[in-house]
Formats: C-alpha cells, structure tokens, sequence
C-alpha cells in the first residue's frame, strides 16, 4: 500500500495522457503487483483514432507485443480483466506496453468479490465477466480478440446505446466476421480473431503462448504498410462494475445519512387533479421526450436529450416554472411511457395532472440529408387546445445546441413574455448550461437518468464518459461529484467537485450557484460562502429544490433550527420528490423538541409525494428514537414489502434489537451490512458493530472494527471518515486508562480532520483530548487544550459547540475539587443540547458527568433523573452503549443510598447482564457481584 501511495504521489506530477489510470486498491483482488508505467506516447485508442486504423500487419505486430507481457502476468498468475486499447500505451518506438492493473486479480489468491459481481469495460468484455461468473487468463483473450477486431476492421464488434446493452450482447449475439468488414484480412487471421471470441471458453485459445504461436505464423504472410479504411464511428469506453443476482441486475441504491452532502434519489407521483401551480402564478410547463421521426434508432436517445436540454434552458427564465427532467421521468415511468414514442391526448392531460403544470409542450425531430428539423406544439394542458407550433432547423447534431437556444426565445413569445421581458431574462446559451459536444451530452442525458433511478455506480460511468468527450463539462463534474459521495467515495468526489468549481465562473448564474454553493459546504470553515451561493440562487429563482435542500442542510449541521425549517419547508410546498430535504426538515423539527411535527413531515411524503422505503425507514428510526416501538412494527413491514433486498432492512432489524436488549439479533443483522460492497455500509456496519461490543464492556472487539474503519478510510483516502474513527478509539483508549495510546488517536486524527478541513471534528478531538489529560491529572495541559478549542468553535458558526468547551472546564475544575462549580458548567453543557439529543455524538457522556457532578454532592434526586435521561436513550445508546452500562450501576448505588435495596439491587443485575464478560479489570463489576451477594 505505501508503494502504491509513493507511486501515486509521482503519477499525478505526469501528465494524464503519458500514464496509467490509478485506482483504489479497493478495487484490486489480491494483486502481488501494481503495474507503473511511465511511457511518452499515446494508448492505443487515441492511435486507432488518430490513424483511422492500423495496417493488418501492423496491427498482429503490436499485439503479439501484448501478448507477450500477458504471457508473463499469466505465469505470475495475475488476469488483468479490464484489457482495452485505452489501457495499452505505445511509445515512440511503436512498442506496445500492458498498463493499468487496477482492477487485475490473481488466480493464486481468494478475490475480494463474490459471484454476481461484472467488473470491466462493456466493449471488451467477455461472455463470462458479462454473468458476473469467475474468470481466467482465457476473458484476457476474448478482450484481446476484440481490440483485434477493432484494430483490422476500425469498428467494435458491439456497440449500444448504453453500457449494458453492449454487455449484454457479448453474451447473446455472435459477431460479424472481420473479413466482411475488410476484405484484406487473411482467413487465417479471420479464424483466430473469431476463435478469441469464441461465447464458451473452452472454445477460445486456451493459454497466451498458443494464440501467440499462431500469430507468428500469419505476420509472415502479411503486408505491414497495406490498410482499409472503412467509415466508422469511434466510442468512448469507462469501467463499468454492476452487481448481478441470477437473470437479472440489481441497479446499487445507497441511501446516505443525513451528514452527506447530497443525495437526490427521485421517486414516483402521486397524481393530483390540479393545473393551476400552489406555489406561484407563473406560466408552467412539462416539456415532453421528442418524437424520433429520423428513421434511425441511433438517434433515439436524442428524445430525452432534447427535452432535458430545453428544460434545462427554459428553466433559467424568472417567467415560466418548468417541470424538472427528473419529475418528468417520474411520471412517465409510473405511467410506463418510458419508451413511448409518442403520447395520446389522455397521456398528455394525465402528465400535466401529475406534474401540476397547465401547459404541454411536444415535439419531434427528422433528418433530411445533414440538415436537422425540429419541431414542437405548445398545448393547453386541460383543453388539448394548440397555441403555438414552432419548426426549427439546422445542419447536422451539432446545431441542436443552437436550435434549443432558438426553440427557447420563440416558446418564451408564445407565453405572452413582451420583447422586454425576453431580452432581460436569464438566458445563458444551451451549450454553455451543458456542453457544445453532441456526444458528451448523450452520456451526460444517460448518466442523469441512472442518477435519477438511485444507481450511481452506472451513472458515474456515463458521466465519467461525457468529461471524457468535453473535459470543461462544469455540471458534468458536478453530478459526478455527488454520485461519488453518495457511494462513499469522499475523496473521488472532492475531486470532481473542484473541477467543477474551476469551471463554474464559464456556466449560467444558476449552474454556477449550485456548483459554487456545494463546493463551499464541504467545510464548516466556509459555509458563510456557500450560504451566500445558495441565497443568491433563492433570490433568482425562490423555488429552486436544489438550492433549498442544500442550504437546509447547511443550517441542519449548523444547529439553527429556525432557519432549516424556513428553507425546507420550500421542498415540501412544491412536493418535492427527493428523500434527503424531508430528512433534513424531519432533524430540524426534532432538535427543537417538536417530535409530532418531526413525524409528520414524513407522512406528508408519503400521502403527497409516493409510499417510499427510505422515507418510512427514516419515520421507523424516528418511532425508535422516541420509543414509540409499537408503531416501528407497522413500518418495518411496508419497508420490507417496498424494498426486501435494501440494507436498511438488517440495519432497522438491528437497531430495533439493540433497543429491546434482543443482543443476539443486533450482532447477526449488523455483520450483514459488511456483507455488501458499499464503503458507505461498511462504515456503518463498522461503526454499529463497535457501538454494540461498548454496550457490553468487549473493548478489544470493538477496537477491532474501529480500527477496520480507520484501515477502509485509509485505503479510500476518506481523511474526515478517518478522523471519526480515530475520535471513538480515543475515547475507548481513555475508558480502557490506556492514556498514551488515547493521546496518539487525537494526534492522528486531528491531523486527518485538518487535512479534511473538517472543523467539527477538530473540535470534537481537542475535546476528547483535553478530558485524556485531564484523566491523567495534566491540568495544566488540559487547560492549554481548553483555550485552543474555544479559539476553534469562535472560528466556526456552530455556536452550539460552546457545550464542548463548558463540559472539558467542567471537566477541569471537577478534578480541582470544585463539584458545585462543575456542576453548573455541565448543566451549561447539556442545554446547548438540541431539544432531540438522543443521537447527539457525546450526549450520553455529557449527562453522565452532570449526574456524577450531582452524585459527588449528594445530590441523589438529580443525580437519578441525569442517570435516568441516559438509560431513556434509544439511538442514542450507539453513541454511549458503555455509559448506558455504567449509568445502571450508579443508579443501583444511588437507590441503595435511598434506602431502595429491591431496585438497587434490580439495577446491579441490569449492569451484569451486559458487563458480566467485560475484557475490562472494573471495580465495579465486582462491587455489584459482591452487592447482589
């Protein structure tokens, strides 16, 4: 791994084009190497299309070059399973080199992914990767028969409109013989490009010598100068990785906690018999997918990209509501149009209803020589009455950019919008919202369909595909930076998010406000800017779904209640339909007590918007949370019903076991979130499973999955993720009086949460650490640490993070002597609380210092109701499952105070059960046994 690093470190100095692609070693299976190589030249792809297309002889000589460095990686037992011409590097000399060993595994080792797992490049892909089957050194030779085929005839022997079509067809479909496409390859050569890409393996050569020895022998018989060229269209390849259960794929949905950055997982409509708009009196419209009137398939896809481009542009205007792209798929896929071609006049009224809008826009397109027709009919959407019929035309796809732009000004006239109105309105060229390259924009229109459907792993693949085509696509880069995060992957996202921000000063004010409002939220340091961003964008357009969920959150993680409720009770106004604004609505209303209201913006989703699992699991957690268990049961079956497969299911099964004390349940469904292949779960299963070992005193096991977490995150580059689980191993460490090792985590981890400029967790360690040293009686040390964190939570905006600094001067002075004094600096701690402070990250821990502070002065009332708030914690109990624990002893010794034997004794019995096989030397273990006795 730390070669890997180093090597890194010195690839991203080079430039892009003259290295291998670096992946995560999360990727690798077992690989006894990484392949570097730094070649000046061009890979292979770039060379078939810069050349038009390699001479026959050419070409067997640049793949018996290939051949034998597969030959050397299968006698060191190593597939590479991603072979492509991207992924092969020619240098000056013409010499060819294998690269990229990103995704290689070896056949010596157990790969890290089961059955049912598709990893490569659709185009190159063998029949066996396509079924997620196991693979060997003969998949390599299918991918090289195919880079063969292409090299000879300069076309790919499948091609699709997406990614797994093309998979798809490398499993059912035979291939045209290279020799029809070009005459001059030899039937030799016919024969072995064919017999390579044999459907059954054991057909195909079976070894890379073989296939060598063969191409030997036909390099002697053919010209090295002589090719043809035929016409053909060069496609832009990514990874694709899916998951398949048997005949069928199951698209990877990922639902992130409320801390995420953003997750927009659209669902379906309720139909609602209304035109007219309830949030304003704007004209409103639903532009619907184009008619292909071309004849030809392969300009299908323009159906949705057109109407994603004009929605897109229409949407800046301060004078019309559109309906977005994303509600519009909604509608038509609930209403399975989908795929339709064109739409009744009753589909027409239906979609208007659904979407709310009073006006339907459709349109078609046809080809007429290279010149590109569009037209569209504006309706009333009640009265099917026509009021505007637009034709526009121009030469070839790349004027569609320009048409839409045209298309634009001529709808905004026939919605009465007077000259002065149109000249001054938000109008930013179409190609300047999106991107000038036909192409980019097709992946691009893809990449937002997969997005919108929850599967980011194939819209991460599009998009990834549309930056390869434009590399200055700004919301291309944006989106990509969200899916990203949404599965995890913190530090690839970061990435495309500043390419975006880099980009943002050349798109529309609106683009260039998400983009600049998302890219200053990472960090609490700058969220003044990004407040800023998103109020600008409010300002131009106070409906924008985007910009209100986005800032909600903001003031969600800000702790300003108010404020959050204000911005997000936007989304439920218009009904919006993604998960993560009702969520954050939901926080907001429960951190100012107000757990009714809290439930309810929940089942204002499910009776406007859809019945949803995400959203009933999150009303199931909130019943938890306010032990309302009873109604848990009713939900948990509707989830299960939605969505059986989710992991949500064992995580709700988990946590409701914790809750009840059904201990044996909790571990079984929480060991099945590491079961899957999300980081996003595994940190959750990391994290649950540590939390549960707490709660009954099994330090050792917890620290195990702690450090699993900080092993992941390192791996990920995740720096913030790092630092969390670095904070919990402080903490243990300092339960465990194992002092110096507590130390060291708050040492690293606060270097990785500076890295991350995550300011609250800096906050949060300083905090851990000056309560360590204060456990170690360095006071004086401690009372250093205390004036750092205060000088970090005056830089912040979080200004309930003062209870962090009021509870370590408690802290302080308690150890002086001083208790009464303590005590008030803990009260001051635990009412900077929010009102819903159950699952606050060290909750627990600042009550039990008030209810030790009160037991010190004998002060056992108040002592019992602190220890009682903790033992009243539902979720809360992941947090402080140890302090629970704890909390039942101290309570049996304030009872037995009281003179109450009976329930004291209760509470001892209570504490056994959970800490009888602590791997602790605890006092108070034995003094309860020694109390029961």
């Amino acid at each position: 791994i730390e070669r890997f690093r180093n090597e890194l470190k010195l690839a991203r100095k080079i430039s892009h084009r003259h290295v291998c692609r670096m992946y995560d070693l999360s990727e690798a299976e077992g690989m006894p190497f990484i392949t570097m190589e730094y070649i000046s030249g061009e890979d292979l792809k770039s060379l078939i299309k810069r050349a038009g297309q390699i001479s026959v002889g050419k070409a067997i000589n640049l793949i018996q070059q290939i051949l034998e460095g597969l030959v050397e990686a299968h006698r060191l037992g190593v597939i590479h399973r991603d072979l492509k011409p991207q992924n092969i590097m020619v240098d000056m000399d013409g010499n060819a080199k294998i690269t990229d060993f990103g995704i290689a595994r070896s056949t010596k080792t157990k790969g890290l992914t089961g059955p049912g797992i598709i990893i490569g490049t659709p185009e190159y892909m063998s029949p066996e990767q396509v079924e997620g089957k196991p693979v060997d050194q003969r998949s390599d030779l299918y991918s090289l028969g195919i880079i063969l085929y292409e090299l000879v005839t300069g076309k790919l022997p499948f091609e699709g409109d997406t990614p797994l079509s093309v998979a798809v067809k490398h499993k059912t479909e035979e291939p045209r013989a290279p020799q029809e496409i070009n005459a001059l390859i030899p039937k030799d050569l016919n024969r072995v490009i064919l017999k390579c890409m044999a459907k059954d393996k054991k057909e195909r050569y079976q070894n890379a010598k073989e296939l060598l020895s063969d191409l030997k022998k036909i390099e002697e018989g053919v010209p090295t100068t002589q090719k043809f060229i035929p016409e053909k269209k060069i496609r832009t390849s990514r990874q694709l990785t899916l998951r398949l259960e048997p005949k069928k794929i199951i698209m990877p949905v990922l639902i992130v906690l409320a801390s995420a950055m953003l997750i927009f997982a659209f669902l379906k409509i309720i139909p609602k018999r209304k035109l007219v708009s309830e949030v304003d009196d704007k004209p409103s419209l639903a532009v619907m997918y184009f008619e292909n009137n071309t004849g030809d398939q392969n300009l299908d896809h323009w159906r949705k990209a057109l109407s994603d481009l004009l929605i897109s542009d229409l949407s800046q205007s301060r004078y019309l509501r559109v309906l977005s792209g994303e509600k519009l798929y909604n509608i038509l896929e609930k209403m399975s149009l989908i795929e339709a071609n064109s739409y009744s006049s009753d589909d027409l009224k239906e979609v208007a209803q659904r979407g709310e809008v009073g006006n339907i826009l459709v349109g078609q397109y046809a080809m007429a020589g290279g010149t590109f027709r569009i037209s569209v009919m504006l309706q009333n959407a009640q009265t099917g009455e026509t009021f505007g019929s637009i034709p526009v035309q121009g030469e070839g796809e790349e004027s569609i950019f320009a048409m839409v732009d045209e298309l634009t000004t001529k709808i905004k006239s026939n919605f009465q919008l007077t000259s002065e109105e149109i000249a001054g309105d938000i109008d930013e060229a179409a190609d300047t919202l999106t991107t000038s390259s036909p192409d980019a924009y097709r992946y691009y229109s893809e990449g937002i369909k997969f997005f919108n459907k929850g599967d980011y792993a194939n819209s991460i693949a599009m998009m990834e595909m549309a930056v390869g085509l434009d590399s200055e696509f700004a919301m291309a880069y944006r989106n990509l930076s969200v899916a990203y995060k949404n599965l995890g992957y913190g530090t690839e996202a970061k990435t495309r998010l500043q390419l975006a921000y880099d980009l943002s000063e050349s798109v529309s004010e609106k683009e260039r406000f998400l983009i600049q409002g998302l890219f200053f939220s990472q960090s609490e340091g700058t969220f003044s800017k990004a407040i800023a961003a998103y109020n600008q964008l409010l300002r131009l357009y106070p409906t924008d779904e985007i910009g209100s969920a986005n800032l909600g959150m903001i003031y969600v993680d800000l702790e300003e209640w108010d404020k959050a409720i204000e911005v997000l009770e936007v989304n439920r106004r218009v009904k919006d339909e993604s998960v993560q604004p009702y969520i954050s609505l939901s926080a907001a209303y429960a951190g100012k007590g107000q757990f009714k209201k809290a439930n309810e913006v929940f089942k204002s989703y499910l009776s406007d918007v859809a019945d949803n699992a995400s959203i009933r699991f999150s009303l199931a957690q909130n019943y938890i949370s306010q032990g309302e268990i009873e109604l848990v049961d009713t939900e948990t079956t509707r989830i299960f019903t939605l969505d059986p497969s989710h992991y949500r299911n064992a995580l709700l099964k988990g946590d409701l076991a914790f809750y009840r004390g059904d201990l044996d349940v909790v571990e079984s469904e929480y060991l099945k979130l590491l079961e899957t292949t999300e980081p996003a779960v595994h940190h959750m299963g990391f994290m649950r499973l540590a939390q549960f070992y707490m709660l009954q005193g099994k330090f050792s096991d917890a620290e195990s999955y702690f450090q699993q977490g900080v092993e992941l995150s390192e791996m990920l580059n995740e720096k913030g993720q790092q630092a969390w689980y670095q904070t919990n191993l402080a903490y243990l460490y300092l339960r465990s009086k194992k002092f110096t090792l507590a130390l060291d985590e708050c040492t690293k981890g606060l270097e990785k949460a500076v890295e991350a400029e995550d300011l609250d967790r800096q906050r949060r360690l300083l905090h851990i650490e000056g309560i360590i040293q204060v456990a170690m009686n360095s006071i004086d040390e401690a009372e250093q640490t205390a004036v750092e964190l205060k000088t970090l939570i005056d830089l912040g905006l979080k200004k309930n993070a003062e209870r962090y600094y009021e509870h370590l001067q408690g802290k302080i002075i308690e150890a002086k002597g001083n208790f009464s004094s303590a005590t008030e600096f803990f009260k001051t701690a635990v009412s900077l609380l929010p009102a819903g402070d159950d699952s606050t990250e060290w909750a627990g821990m600042l009550h039990f210092s008030l209810a030790s502070a009160y037991q010190k002065t004998a002060d056992f009332s108040k002592a019992r109701k602190e220890y009682e708030k903790i033992l009243e914690m539902t979720t809360g109990r992941f947090y402080c499952g140890d302090l629970f624990a704890s909390s039942l002893y101290y309570l049996g010794l304030v009872e037995l105070g009281a003179g109450n034997n009976r329930l004291a004794m209760d509470y001892f019995k209570r504490y056994l059960d959970l800490f009888a096989n602590t791997d602790q030397v605890l006092s108070e273990v034995a003094d309860a046994r020694d109390q029961i006795k």
